[in-house]
Protein backbone atom coordinates (compact mmCIF):
# COMPACT_ATOMS: atom_id res chain seq x y z
CA UNK A 1 0.00 0.00 0.00
CA UNK A 2 0.99 4.05 -0.66
CA UNK A 3 1.23 4.02 3.55
CA UNK A 4 2.63 0.50 5.49
CA UNK A 5 0.05 -1.32 6.95
CA UNK A 6 0.30 -1.11 10.50
CA UNK A 7 3.16 -2.80 12.53
CA UNK A 8 5.88 -0.28 13.02
CA UNK A 9 4.73 3.25 14.41
CA UNK A 10 3.31 5.90 11.93
CA UNK A 11 5.16 8.94 11.52
CA UNK A 12 3.33 12.36 10.80
CA UNK A 13 6.07 12.61 7.83
CA UNK A 14 5.04 9.65 6.20
CA UNK A 15 1.19 10.53 6.06
CA UNK A 16 2.45 14.10 5.15
CA UNK A 17 4.36 12.37 1.81
CA UNK A 18 1.80 10.68 0.67
CA UNK A 19 -1.32 13.21 1.44
CA UNK A 20 1.12 16.14 1.01
CA UNK A 21 1.41 19.18 4.27
CA UNK A 22 -1.22 21.10 5.93
CA UNK A 23 -0.41 24.13 8.04
CA UNK A 24 0.01 23.45 11.28
CA UNK A 25 0.60 19.27 11.05
CA UNK A 26 -2.94 18.73 12.06
CA UNK A 27 -4.14 15.56 11.80
CA UNK A 28 -7.99 17.22 11.92
CA UNK A 29 -7.21 18.85 8.89
CA UNK A 30 -7.34 15.95 6.58
CA UNK A 31 -10.79 15.44 7.72
CA UNK A 32 -13.13 16.41 4.70
CA UNK A 33 -15.42 18.97 7.35
CA UNK A 34 -11.86 20.66 7.94
CA UNK A 35 -12.19 24.61 5.52
CA UNK A 36 -8.87 23.78 4.13
CA UNK A 37 -9.73 20.69 2.86
CA UNK A 38 -10.36 20.51 -0.64
CA UNK A 39 -11.84 18.70 -3.60
CA UNK A 40 -14.44 16.61 -1.55
CA UNK A 41 -17.24 17.37 -3.93
CA UNK A 42 -16.18 16.68 -7.63
CA UNK A 43 -18.98 16.60 -10.73
CA UNK A 44 -21.49 14.38 -9.29
CA UNK A 45 -19.22 13.29 -6.61
CA UNK A 46 -20.16 14.51 -3.46
CA UNK A 47 -18.54 13.82 0.38
CA UNK A 48 -15.79 12.35 -0.85
CA UNK A 49 -12.93 11.13 1.95
CA UNK A 50 -8.99 11.65 2.04
CA UNK A 51 -9.61 7.47 1.52
CA UNK A 52 -11.82 5.07 3.03
CA UNK A 53 -11.54 4.35 6.24
CA UNK A 54 -9.95 7.64 6.81
CA UNK A 55 -12.98 9.99 9.76
CA UNK A 56 -14.56 12.75 8.08
CA UNK A 57 -15.94 13.81 11.65
CA UNK A 58 -15.26 13.07 14.81
CA UNK A 59 -11.76 11.49 16.31
CA UNK A 60 -9.17 11.01 13.81
CA UNK A 61 -5.72 9.43 14.75
CA UNK A 62 -2.61 7.84 13.24
CA UNK A 63 -4.04 4.58 13.08
CA UNK A 64 -7.08 5.56 10.48
CA UNK A 65 -3.89 6.17 8.25
CA UNK A 66 -2.41 2.52 7.80
CA UNK A 67 -2.60 1.24 4.70
CA UNK A 68 -4.16 4.34 3.14
CA UNK A 69 -3.54 6.49 -0.01
CA UNK A 70 -4.09 9.33 -1.96
CA UNK A 71 -7.21 9.42 -4.55
CA UNK A 72 -7.21 11.07 -7.39
CA UNK A 73 -10.19 11.84 -9.37
CA UNK A 74 -9.96 11.67 -13.35
CA UNK A 75 -12.25 14.65 -15.13
CA UNK A 76 -14.34 12.95 -17.32
CA UNK A 77 -16.94 14.84 -16.19
CA UNK A 78 -16.38 18.43 -17.05
CA UNK A 79 -16.27 17.24 -21.11
CA UNK A 80 -16.99 14.29 -23.46
CA UNK A 81 -15.34 13.26 -26.57
CA UNK A 82 -17.63 12.56 -29.72
CA UNK A 83 -14.85 10.38 -31.24
CA UNK A 84 -14.20 7.28 -30.22
CA UNK A 85 -10.56 5.79 -28.58
CA UNK A 86 -10.44 8.10 -25.79
CA UNK A 87 -7.84 7.18 -23.91
CA UNK A 88 -7.76 7.78 -19.52
CA UNK A 89 -4.34 7.58 -19.13
CA UNK A 90 -2.94 9.46 -22.10
CA UNK A 91 -5.82 12.16 -23.26
CA UNK A 92 -7.18 13.35 -19.14
CA UNK A 93 -4.61 12.30 -16.96
CA UNK A 94 -1.22 12.74 -18.35
CA UNK A 95 -2.84 16.25 -19.61
CA UNK A 96 -3.35 17.10 -16.48
CA UNK A 97 -7.21 16.75 -16.15
CA UNK A 98 -7.54 15.49 -12.59
CA UNK A 99 -8.09 16.82 -9.08
CA UNK A 100 -6.80 15.19 -5.76
CA UNK A 101 -9.22 14.66 -2.81
CA UNK A 102 -8.21 17.11 -0.31
CA UNK A 103 -5.56 19.38 -2.40
CA UNK A 104 -2.46 19.17 0.15
CA UNK A 105 -1.31 18.01 -2.85
CA UNK A 106 -1.34 19.77 -5.74
CA UNK A 107 -0.28 17.43 -8.98
CA UNK A 108 1.07 13.63 -9.19
CA UNK A 109 3.39 12.27 -11.87
CA UNK A 110 4.07 8.62 -12.42
CA UNK A 111 7.69 8.38 -10.93
CA UNK A 112 8.61 5.67 -8.38
CA UNK A 113 9.21 8.37 -6.42
CA UNK A 114 5.66 10.16 -6.36
CA UNK A 115 3.74 6.98 -7.14
CA UNK A 116 4.82 5.63 -4.01
CA UNK A 117 3.65 1.98 -4.14
CA UNK A 118 0.26 2.99 -5.43
CA UNK A 119 -2.63 5.35 -5.76
CA UNK A 120 -6.08 5.07 -5.90
CA UNK A 121 -7.50 6.53 -9.44
CA UNK A 122 -11.74 7.34 -9.37
CA UNK A 123 -12.60 7.89 -13.29
CA UNK A 124 -15.65 9.44 -12.76
CA UNK A 125 -17.42 10.05 -16.18
CA UNK A 126 -20.53 12.64 -15.89
CA UNK A 127 -20.22 13.48 -19.89
CA UNK A 128 -21.08 11.97 -22.96
CA UNK A 129 -18.66 10.04 -24.75
CA UNK A 130 -19.05 8.20 -28.25
CA UNK A 131 -17.52 6.36 -31.05
CA UNK A 132 -18.14 8.40 -34.19
CA UNK A 133 -15.20 7.31 -36.83
CA UNK A 134 -15.48 3.45 -35.07
CA UNK A 135 -15.61 1.02 -37.33
CA UNK A 136 -14.88 -2.51 -35.85
CA UNK A 137 -16.39 -4.24 -32.48
CA UNK A 138 -13.05 -3.72 -30.58
CA UNK A 139 -13.10 0.19 -30.91
CA UNK A 140 -14.64 1.53 -28.10
CA UNK A 141 -15.53 4.92 -26.73
CA UNK A 142 -13.53 5.12 -23.77
CA UNK A 143 -10.55 3.08 -23.04
CA UNK A 144 -9.62 3.13 -19.23
CA UNK A 145 -5.55 2.46 -20.08
CA UNK A 146 -3.39 -0.39 -19.64
CA UNK A 147 -1.05 -1.48 -16.63
CA UNK A 148 2.89 -1.44 -17.19
CA UNK A 149 5.21 0.30 -14.93
CA UNK A 150 7.88 0.12 -17.90
CA UNK A 151 5.90 1.61 -20.26
CA UNK A 152 4.91 5.69 -19.79
CA UNK A 153 1.61 5.63 -21.45
CA UNK A 154 0.33 2.88 -18.99
CA UNK A 155 -0.84 3.50 -15.20
CA UNK A 156 1.15 1.80 -12.85
CA UNK A 157 0.68 -1.49 -11.83
CA UNK A 158 0.23 -0.99 -7.97
CA UNK A 159 -2.85 1.32 -9.28
CA UNK A 160 -6.61 1.15 -7.70
CA UNK A 161 -9.60 1.70 -9.60
CA UNK A 162 -13.05 2.76 -8.80
CA UNK A 163 -14.80 3.77 -12.06
CA UNK A 164 -18.39 5.69 -11.66
CA UNK A 165 -20.51 6.80 -14.47
CA UNK A 166 -23.03 10.14 -13.42
CA UNK A 167 -26.80 10.50 -14.15
CA UNK A 168 -25.37 12.62 -17.20
CA UNK A 169 -22.74 10.42 -18.41
CA UNK A 170 -23.19 8.09 -21.13
CA UNK A 171 -20.34 5.77 -23.02
CA UNK A 172 -21.57 4.33 -25.94
CA UNK A 173 -20.45 2.67 -29.21
CA UNK A 174 -21.55 3.02 -32.43
CA UNK A 175 -25.04 1.88 -33.75
CA UNK A 176 -24.66 -0.50 -36.89
CA UNK A 177 -26.01 0.69 -40.30
CA UNK A 178 -28.96 -0.82 -41.15
CA UNK A 179 -29.05 -2.96 -44.44
CA UNK A 180 -30.33 -1.29 -47.64
CA UNK A 181 -33.27 -2.88 -49.22
CA UNK A 182 -33.14 -5.02 -52.24
CA UNK A 183 -34.86 -3.01 -55.32
CA UNK A 184 -37.36 -5.80 -57.24
CA UNK A 185 -35.32 -7.90 -58.53
CA UNK A 186 -32.54 -8.56 -55.27
CA UNK A 187 -31.72 -9.47 -52.09
CA UNK A 188 -32.17 -7.83 -48.79
CA UNK A 189 -28.93 -7.04 -47.22
CA UNK A 190 -27.75 -7.93 -43.95
CA UNK A 191 -27.11 -4.94 -41.13
CA UNK A 192 -24.33 -3.75 -39.63
CA UNK A 193 -22.46 -4.49 -36.45
CA UNK A 194 -22.00 -2.31 -33.32
CA UNK A 195 -19.07 -1.38 -31.51
CA UNK A 196 -17.94 -1.15 -28.34
CA UNK A 197 -18.51 0.79 -25.16
CA UNK A 198 -15.30 0.79 -23.06
CA UNK A 199 -12.37 -0.98 -22.80
CA UNK A 200 -11.82 -1.96 -19.19
CA UNK A 201 -9.71 -4.77 -17.20
CA UNK A 202 -11.77 -7.85 -15.89
CA UNK A 203 -10.45 -7.53 -12.13
CA UNK A 204 -12.25 -3.94 -12.04
CA UNK A 205 -15.89 -4.65 -13.69
CA UNK A 206 -16.99 -4.89 -10.29
CA UNK A 207 -15.70 -1.56 -9.19
CA UNK A 208 -18.40 0.56 -11.73
CA UNK A 209 -21.22 1.91 -10.23
CA UNK A 210 -23.52 3.25 -13.07
CA UNK A 211 -23.00 0.51 -15.79
CA UNK A 212 -26.08 0.74 -17.25
CA UNK A 213 -24.96 3.91 -19.11
CA UNK A 214 -21.79 1.81 -20.62
CA UNK A 215 -23.66 -0.07 -23.74
CA UNK A 216 -22.18 -1.06 -27.19
CA UNK A 217 -23.97 0.09 -30.12
CA UNK A 218 -26.99 -1.97 -31.35
CA UNK A 219 -26.91 -3.99 -34.76
CA UNK A 220 -28.56 -2.55 -37.75
CA UNK A 221 -31.79 -4.36 -38.98
CA UNK A 222 -31.66 -6.78 -41.77
CA UNK A 223 -33.39 -5.22 -45.11
CA UNK A 224 -36.75 -6.67 -46.79
CA UNK A 225 -35.69 -8.31 -50.44
CA UNK A 226 -37.69 -7.55 -54.14
CA UNK A 227 -40.10 -9.80 -55.06
CA UNK A 228 -42.05 -10.47 -58.61
CA UNK A 229 -45.04 -12.22 -59.29
CA UNK A 230 -45.28 -12.68 -62.74
CA UNK A 231 -48.22 -15.40 -64.06
CA UNK A 232 -48.99 -15.44 -67.92
CA UNK A 233 -47.75 -11.95 -68.50
CA UNK A 234 -49.13 -10.36 -65.72
CA UNK A 235 -45.92 -9.09 -64.38
CA UNK A 236 -45.89 -7.42 -60.62
CA UNK A 237 -42.75 -6.60 -58.96
CA UNK A 238 -41.96 -4.70 -55.57
CA UNK A 239 -38.95 -3.52 -53.77
CA UNK A 240 -38.09 -4.20 -49.70
CA UNK A 241 -37.80 -1.79 -46.78
CA UNK A 242 -35.25 -1.02 -45.37
CA UNK A 243 -33.63 -1.85 -42.08
CA UNK A 244 -33.63 0.78 -39.07
CA UNK A 245 -29.99 1.51 -37.83
CA UNK A 246 -29.07 0.74 -34.56
CA UNK A 247 -29.13 2.64 -31.30
CA UNK A 248 -25.55 4.48 -30.27
CA UNK A 249 -23.46 6.95 -30.03
CA UNK A 250 -23.92 7.94 -32.89
CA UNK A 251 -26.79 6.19 -33.81
CA UNK A 252 -26.37 3.85 -36.95
CA UNK A 253 -27.77 5.09 -40.42
CA UNK A 254 -31.01 3.66 -41.67
CA UNK A 255 -30.81 1.64 -44.43
CA UNK A 256 -32.45 3.19 -48.20
CA UNK A 257 -35.02 1.36 -50.32
CA UNK A 258 -34.38 2.03 -53.81
CA UNK A 259 -37.59 0.37 -54.85
CA UNK A 260 -40.83 0.91 -53.52
CA UNK A 261 -40.10 0.23 -50.05
CA UNK A 262 -40.11 2.16 -47.27
CA UNK A 263 -36.48 3.24 -45.83
CA UNK A 264 -35.80 2.50 -42.19
CA UNK A 265 -36.42 5.17 -39.47
CA UNK A 266 -39.37 6.23 -41.80
CA UNK A 267 -41.51 6.37 -38.28
CA UNK A 268 -39.12 6.04 -35.63
CA UNK A 269 -35.45 7.13 -36.14
CA UNK A 270 -32.68 5.68 -34.05
CA UNK A 271 -31.52 7.67 -31.35
CA UNK A 272 -28.57 7.07 -28.74
CA UNK A 273 -31.08 4.69 -26.69
CA UNK A 274 -33.41 2.73 -29.06
CA UNK A 275 -32.89 1.65 -32.63
CA UNK A 276 -34.62 2.75 -35.79
CA UNK A 277 -37.77 1.28 -37.23
CA UNK A 278 -37.67 -1.37 -40.40
CA UNK A 279 -39.31 -0.24 -43.33
CA UNK A 280 -42.53 -2.02 -44.93
CA UNK A 281 -41.77 -3.59 -48.15
CA UNK A 282 -43.47 -2.09 -51.46
CA UNK A 283 -46.96 -4.53 -52.27
CA UNK A 284 -47.94 -4.72 -55.87
CA UNK A 285 -50.88 -6.99 -56.25
CA UNK A 286 -49.42 -10.31 -55.49
CA UNK A 287 -46.02 -9.13 -55.25
CA UNK A 288 -44.65 -8.06 -51.52
CA UNK A 289 -41.27 -7.35 -50.79
CA UNK A 290 -39.79 -7.68 -47.33
CA UNK A 291 -39.99 -5.49 -44.46
CA UNK A 292 -37.46 -4.28 -42.36
CA UNK A 293 -35.78 -5.38 -39.57
CA UNK A 294 -35.70 -2.76 -36.49
CA UNK A 295 -32.16 -2.06 -35.42
CA UNK A 296 -30.94 -2.69 -32.23
CA UNK A 297 -31.84 -1.03 -29.19
CA UNK A 298 -28.30 -0.07 -26.82
CA UNK A 299 -26.45 -3.65 -26.84
CA UNK A 300 -28.85 -5.24 -28.69
CA UNK A 301 -28.79 -7.01 -32.04
CA UNK A 302 -31.00 -5.76 -34.86
CA UNK A 303 -33.73 -7.66 -36.11
CA UNK A 304 -34.19 -9.68 -39.38
CA UNK A 305 -36.27 -8.64 -42.17
CA UNK A 306 -39.58 -10.56 -42.32
CA UNK A 307 -42.60 -11.51 -44.97
CA UNK A 308 -42.71 -10.79 -48.42
CA UNK A 309 -44.19 -13.20 -51.15
CA UNK A 310 -44.65 -14.22 -54.42
CA UNK A 311 -40.68 -15.05 -55.64
CA UNK A 312 -39.15 -12.81 -52.66
CA UNK A 313 -35.36 -12.25 -53.44
CA UNK A 314 -34.11 -13.06 -49.46
CA UNK A 315 -34.29 -11.32 -46.93
CA UNK A 316 -31.17 -9.40 -44.43
CA UNK A 317 -30.47 -10.61 -41.26
CA UNK A 318 -29.84 -8.14 -38.74
CA UNK A 319 -26.38 -7.06 -37.05
CA UNK A 320 -25.27 -7.94 -34.13
CA UNK A 321 -24.37 -5.60 -31.09
CA UNK A 322 -21.15 -4.05 -29.96
CA UNK A 323 -20.00 -5.13 -26.30
CA UNK A 324 -20.82 -3.16 -22.90
CA UNK A 325 -17.01 -3.96 -22.30
CA UNK A 326 -13.69 -5.23 -24.02
CA UNK A 327 -10.95 -6.42 -21.83
CA UNK A 328 -7.28 -6.33 -22.18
Amino acid sequence: MAIKNSGSQLKFSEIEQEFGQNNGRSLGRYRNTHPDFKNENLGELSNLPLDTGIPTSGQIKFSHFYGKRLNIVVDLYESGNSNYGLNVFTDRFKNGNYQIVGDYRKTITKSDSEWQGGKKVIIHINKIFGSAGATAESHVAVDMGDIDDNNANHWPTATTFQIDVGGEGLVGGRGGKGGDAGNEETAGENGGRGTSGMKIHPSFEDEISGESRIFGGGGGGGSGGGAEQNDWGDKNSAGGGGGGGGAGIPAGADGSAPGSGEAGGTNQAPSANVGGDGGNGGDNAEAEGGRGGNGGDRSESGENASGGRSRERGNGSGGEAGERYVFY
